[in-house]
């Protein structure tokens, strides 16, 4: 767990992002899929059904593509699949979902839908904190940055890591 920490703290603090202006927007995905990956690390489910954990986005393609390094990865001792989900029903089966500026229009009804669930929901979407999202991550100064809504976690029972509260920038 100190080992996982000290990782995520390195990817905090000292790896910058490319200008938001160039071309290429993978690098910028690439950090947020080892965020999003960190973040289930230090993240607790009641149960992981078949000893899966399902990372899931809507339509973030990019995103999953970039998830999917991480695919033979053991969080938690489970098995990791990334899937893109494309109805309200099949939500309910990931442990987390991003939810993309795309998604915008969708978001306040997934939201609903998934209320005290078990999922982990992930945005960089502003706005959205305070809103039923549990983490919303935002570039600062050319860095990732998180926010975390507890209330939300806590509603969804899912338990977070004091340590990771502590790495984040806001807390609510």
């Amino acid at each position: 767990m100190r080992r996982r920490l000290v990782c995520f703290a390195l990817l905090l603090a000292g790896l910058p992002l490319p200008s938001i202006s160039q071309a290429e927007p993978l690098p910028e995905y690439a950090m947020k899929a080892a965020f999003v990956y960190n973040f289930i690390l230090f993240t607790d489910w009641p149960t992981l059904p078949n000893n899966t954990l399902q990372i899931c986005t809507l339509e973030s393609d990019t995103l999953k593509q970039e998830l999917e390094q991480f695919i033979e990865k053991k969080p938690h001792g489970a098995r990791l699949v990334i899937t893109k989900v494309f109805n309200l029903d099949a939500i309910k089966q990931c442990q987390a979902l991003f939810l993309s500026e795309d998604d915008r229009q969708r978001i306040p009804g997934i939201l609903a839908f998934l209320e005290e669930s078990p999922v982990l929901t992930i945005t960089d979407v502003q706005g959205l904190v305070g809103k039923g999202v549990i983490i919303r991550m935002r570039i600062e100064n050319k860095r990732i940055i998180f926010e975390i809504d507890t209330m939300a976690a806590k509603k969804s029972n899912l338990y977070l890591s004091s340590k990771f509260l502590n790495l984040a920038k806001k807390v609510y």
